[in-house]
């Protein structure tokens, strides 16, 4: 019962205003007039009871209310669902319709199409006969045309013949004299051309003889001039080995003239001397290369040689400057 009313909380309200009204009544009454508390009892029960009486009515009364609303919103969703389904039959009618007078006016359309066409073949075919008619009629008459002409030139021919004839004879011997004087024509050409192609061909051998003279004269000139050129690099080369040899030898004799023997040694062997030198002859650094059996003060001597030998000579010819010098170096040479 108290799941029921709790649905229905403004029945609840309305009852639980009631019950306090008469609980008021009742406490009213019994501070004014002293009944059996049995009577009082009795009349609560039945107060209570008409209550719940009208609360159980008011609660019909609202399930009523709302089965009705349920009733008449499941009315309106079948109206709806009827007018929906009958909007998309009208619809679906309507499409149907559209398509069937498209296909009747699609089928005129081919009907007429294909009456017209054969109204055209029909007048294609018409005009064609009449062509054919008059082209029939044309070519027989140009037949008839031709055997009168075939006739007249037949009886003309006869008496034409003989002209002809002797047209003929006459062209025949002016063939005949043209003839022969295109071939004394051809014979005088021929000739000409054979005395061309031999003077030609004079030309073309003098040609060809003045041009091996000069290819040979050519070829003979540059044998001459690789010749001398050749001789002029061995002689450039020879005086340049030779300035080379200077070159070394100065180098070597400038470094002894400037070595002290030092003291307290006693084998001095010849010692190859490699020197790095910079522009205008600068020392940049001495080693030694092959140097057996030499000491350590034996080659320090001819290394402070060298230094005091700077700047070292120039070569006689630019050209034979080298960065790297390697000479001989003999302590038996001063």
């Amino acid at each position: 019962m108290l799941s029921e009313l709790l649905k229905h909380p403004r029945a609840l309200l309305l009852s639980f205003l009631f019950h306090a009204v008469i609980i008021g009544l009742m406490v009213v009454n019994l501070s004014f007039v002293d009944r059996p508390k049995q009577i009082w009892a009795g009349q609560l029960a039945k107060t209570v009871q008409a209550e719940m009486v009208d609360s159980k009515q008011l609660e019909d009364r609202e399930k009523q209310k709302r089965l009705e609303a349920e009733r008449k919103a499941a009315e309106k969703k079948k109206k709806q669902l009827e007018a929906k389904k009958l909007a998309d039959k009208k619809k679906r009618d309507a499409e149907l319709k559209r398509k069937k007078e498209e296909q009747k006016k699609a089928e005129l359309k081919r009907k007429k199409q294909a009456e017209e066409k054969r109204k055209k073949e029909a007048a294609e075919k018409k005009r064609k006969a009449d062509e054919k008619r008059k082209a029939d009629t044309k070519r027989k008459a140009e037949e008839k045309r031709k055997a009168d002409e075939k006739r007249k030139a037949e009886a003309a021919s006869k008496a034409e013949a003989a002209r002809v004839a002797e047209a003929a004879r006459k062209v025949e011997e002016a063939r005949i004299a043209e003839e022969k004087r295109k071939a004394e024509e051809a014979r005088a050409a021929e000739e000409k051309r054979k005395a061309e192609e031999a003077r030609l061909a004079e030309e073309e051998r003098k040609r060809a003889e003045a041009e091996d003279r000069r290819r040979a004269e050519e070829e003979q000139r540059r044998k001459e001039e690789e010749l001398r050129a050749r001789m002029e690099a061995e002689e450039n080369q020879r005086r340049l080995n030779t300035l080379r040899e200077a070159y070394i030898l100065a180098i070597r004799q400038k470094v002894q003239r400037n070595w002290r023997r030092p003291a307290g040694s006693e084998k001095m062997p010849l010692c190859e001397v490699l020197v790095e030198q910079g522009p205008g002859g600068i020392i940049l650094n001495v080693d030694f290369g092959a140097c057996d059996g030499s000491t350590t003060t034996y080659r320090a001597s001819i290394e402070n040689a060298v230094y005091k030998a700077e700047p070292l000579p120039k070569p006689g010819d630019p050209k034979l400057f080298e960065r790297e010098i390697n000479f001989l170096f003999n302590p038996s040479i001063q």
